[in-house]
């Protein structure tokens, strides 16, 4: 009975221990060893000519468009590829040319009002003249003859003709001095106007855009990657259109900026067009944007813009606008130690593993380097061979 007991309690022991072996087993498991590190940059953009003559909008105001040109359209030389809406600057030109006339009007009632003063000024001096030559004349100061208080009226007489004749004087040249203050004024004034006419005439003159060789129709894309339409408002020295090179074509992608990791020139590109998903094509990395920014209107997303020059010019299949897909591999190291992502967990003070040991699974600290999408590189806490589990275990 005894033995029966001691058996069943052993049995019972190897089922336990069965249980947690099982237990265990069912943990998945990862074993760290040196490998390749690298980072795979997801892109979109198109393929554009990497030289072009670029049109950009003629005059000194901002034009409406009024009529464009099919896109991707063989032109020659002189054709007509874009016209602009001349009717508001039409309607600006004859407003600004009844200005000038307006002012015209003023400047010549001022002119006008200046001689009528002048005339009525001179003619009173003519007056006070005749009136002192009468006071001159006349004058007797010989007291046998006027008494001595007709003598100093006849004196004061003098001195208030000489004074009024002076106060004329002064209020003439006052007179032409404010004249000429207002009239310089209405000068200002028209020379303004005069300057907004002349460069209304010459907007008129270039409403029409002409090519200025032969070559294939592409229209030029703004900052936000909006091209011109009919209708939109474009401001002179735009960029509106160009003709590009077809012999030499680069790719412009864009890569998002949280996901630009050891982004630089050089690295190798792979793509794809979107009409041929089913060939592969190769570049390298050009030149890199500055700076991220947004592509879409009203979009918080940045992107890092990118030149790609390709390995291979295959002028049947990539035209100027043609969409594309492509992944830039960055190799951070040619050997490191990796673990997946899922493999750690973090506090406040540190990132820790789980590493398997005779004894079970042990936590352990460890330092963290440069990470992709899958993978995080370890500096320190743990080495080559050790196995780690991908899922948090019960220690």
């Amino acid at each position: 009975m005894l033995n029966l007991f001691r058996l069943t309690s052993i049995g019972i022991c190897v089922l336990l221990l069965a249980a947690c072996d099982d237990e265990k087993s069912s943990i998945p498991t990862f074993t760290l060893e040196q490998r390749a590190f690298f980072v795979e940059m997801k892109a979109m953009g198109e393929v554009e000519a990497a030289k072009a003559q670029r049109i950009m909008t003629p005059g000194r105001q901002p034009m409406v468009i009024e009529w464009m040109a099919p896109e991707n359209s063989m032109v020659k030389q002189g054709d007509v590829i874009a016209r602009f809406d001349g009717e508001q600057i039409r309607m600006d030109s004859r407003e600004e040319l009844l200005e000038m006339q307006m002012i015209e009007q003023d400047i010549a009632q001022s002119i006008a009002q200046q001689n009528k003063q002048v005339n009525e000024i001179q003619s009173e001096q003519g007056f006070v003249a005749h009136e002192f030559d009468f006071v001159n004349r006349f004058a007797i100061d010989d007291v046998r003859v006027y008494s001595k208080l007709e003598i100093i009226e006849t004196l004061q007489n003098r001195d208030f003709l000489q004074a009024k004749d002076q106060f004329l004087d002064w209020k003439e040249g006052s007179v032409v001095e404010q004249t000429d203050s207002a009239k310089a004024v209405l000068d200002i004034r028209r020379d303004g106007h005069e300057v907004k006419y002349n460069r209304h005439k010459e907007a008129l003159s270039q409403l029409e855009v002409y090519a200025p060789y032969d070559g294939l129709l592409t229209y030029e894309k703004d900052r936000r990657g909006e091209k011109p339409s009919v209708g939109q408002t474009v401001f002179p020295g735009r960029p509106i259109a160009k003709i590009p090179n077809l012999d030499e074509m680069q790719a412009r992608v864009y890569v998002l900026s949280r996901d630009a990791i050891s982004l630089e020139p050089g690295l190798p590109v792979s793509f794809s067009l979107d009409a041929f998903p089913d060939q592969q094509h190769t570049g390298t990395v050009k030149e890199i944007g500055g700076f991220p920014r947004s592509i879409e209107r009203g979009s918080p997303v940045t992107y890092y813009e990118v030149v790609v020059a390709l390995d291979e010019q295959r002028s049947g299949i990539m035209k100027p606008g043609s969409k594309l897909s492509a992944t830039i591999r960055a190799e951070l190291s040619e050997q490191a130690l990796l673990v997946p992502l899922q493999a750690l967990e973090h506090d406040l003070e540190a990132s820790y593993v789980h590493v398997k040991t005779l004894t079970g699974w042990e936590q352990r600290a460890v330092e963290t380097g440069e990470k992709n999408l899958y993978f995080v590189e370890i500096l320190n806490g743990i080495e080559a061979g050790d196995v780690v589990a991908l899922s948090i275990p019960e220690v």
